[in-house]
């Protein structure tokens, strides 16, 4: 139905008689409505009569566009009906809200950009909501929903909220999402695998099914993704894996305490903080083996000098440290009394310090006892692809990275990656 194109999707084509082809629902003459043309993977959707279509699919593969069409279709076809377009944040409703918008101004009697409402000429509602607080998409009963970013949203939402909100009028469910391990969206997908689940129909849809994406673009994103981050994200994947970026973290757990006995230089990864965060230091020596650990913060920079050079001197360690923004005048006042390497953290080079941590403890040349806080932290970090194609690496929302960092730092100042000073300043 919409007018939006998809990843340079070309133009609809037009029959003898002047109307684009391949439209969601039948042309509808008074409301000269101009509709897309889906590709094919997306026509499989579209012709699903299931109660349940659960789509797993990679990035840029079209998914938005193809349920904007579909929510839009149900609620024209269902007057003064209510349609949920439900996102795991209040941001992504927001697109949801727009798309819809701008797709088909001529089905809109008024759209409310503040209350994400829509209300078509015939009285059918499309509401766009957040499923951050689940207890607010309690008590109302509903004809249709679409979750976009399914796998990122909580169960709790679902079975608690909008199952039972489905339930009085039969409503129907699109939920679209690129996977994120094999979570209550994994599940809802396998429903649709099996032919007993009558009202249940799932697709795994790959980026390379939208004809309109550059293959080549596609394996510049296979060359340079972690081989786990590009199957779940292009290959639309699920695995046991989530996404984290350090593979074998308990294989490197060694029956020792700290401090220990070094081998050879100790390096001295050193990530600040004062307040909210903590300040980390963690001492890896020659051997790979995490040899001095220190964690604190709401300490005030005096103290935190002090306690630096103190374990520093107490090893003879060469310290490497985040010298980004409020580290640099810390940098430079330490290497007035010790060795100290600075890092300037960029994009670029987080990639490369972190990916060298990865590789390390995959190859198990790192060891380390067992310190909670630090492994707690080296199982969370995870990978995240933007939806323009980048890779972050960080910590979930309210959790830390400290840790991670302060190791991160000594291993590539005792690798032969890691020369800092010379690759990163």
């Amino acid at each position: 139905m919409s007018n939006t194109s998809q990843s340079s999707q070309a133009k609809p084509r037009k029959n003898k008689g002047g109307r684009p082809k391949g439209a969601v629902t039948k042309n509808i003459e008074k409301e000269r409505i101009k509709l897309y043309e889906p590709h094919p993977a997306q026509w499989k959707i579209h012709k699903s009569k299931k109660r349940f279509r659960i789509v797993a699919c990679g990035r840029r593969f079209g998914k938005s566009l193809m349920a904007a069409n579909e929510t839009t279709k149900f609620a024209y076809e269902n007057p003064r009906e209510t349609t949920w377009w439900v996102a795991p944040v209040y941001s992504q409703a927001a697109i949801g809200f727009k798309m819809i918008k701008n797709s088909f101004p001529d089905l809109i009697k008024n759209a409310n950009s503040a209350s994400l409402k829509i209300v078509l000429h015939n009285n059918a509602k499309i509401e766009f909501r957040s499923a951050e607080r689940p207890d607010n998409l309690r008590g109302e009963g509903l004809g249709w929903v679409t979750i976009d970013e399914a796998a990122f949203m909580s169960e709790e939402a679902w079975w608690e909220a909008l199952r039972p909100a489905l339930s009085d009028r039969k409503g129907r469910l699109l939920a679209i999402g690129t996977p994120k391990g094999k979570n209550w969206f994994y599940r809802l997908w396998i429903n649709g695998q099996d032919r007993d689940q009558e009202d249940f129909e799932s697709w795994q849809m790959s980026t390379y099914e939208n004809p309109y994406i550059d293959p080549a673009e596609i394996e510049a994103l296979r060359m340079t993704l972690p081989e786990r981050v590009f199957r779940q994200e292009i290959l639309a994947e699920f695995l046991d894996d989530t996404g984290g970026v350090f593979r074998y973290v308990d294989e490197n757990i060694r029956p020792y305490s700290i401090p220990t006995t070094a081998e050879g230089l100790v390096t001295l990864g050193v990530d600040l903080a004062k307040y909210e965060d903590f300040t980390v230091l963690v001492g890896v020596d020659d051997s790979g083996k995490v040899v001095y650990f220190d964690r604190f913060n709401q300490i005030d920079w005096a103290l935190q000098k002090r306690r630096i050079i103190e374990a520093a001197r107490s090893m003879a360690a060469k310290v490497v440290i985040d010298s980004t923004g409020v580290g640099d005048p810390i940098f430079e006042d330490l290497s007035r009394e010790i060795w100290v390497e600075g890092v300037k953290f960029t994009s670029s080079s987080k990639t490369n310090i972190i990916n060298n941590l990865a590789m390390r403890i995959e190859q198990h040349d790192i060891t380390y006892p067992n310190i909670p806080e630090l492994l707690n932290e080296l199982k969370l970090y995870q990978y995240d692809l933007s939806p323009t194609g980048k890779l972050k690496m960080n910590a979930p929302a309210g959790k830390h990275d400290d840790c991670v960092i302060a190791l991160a730092l000594a291993a590539w100042g005792n690798s032969s990656e890691g020369n800092p000073s010379v690759r990163l300043l």
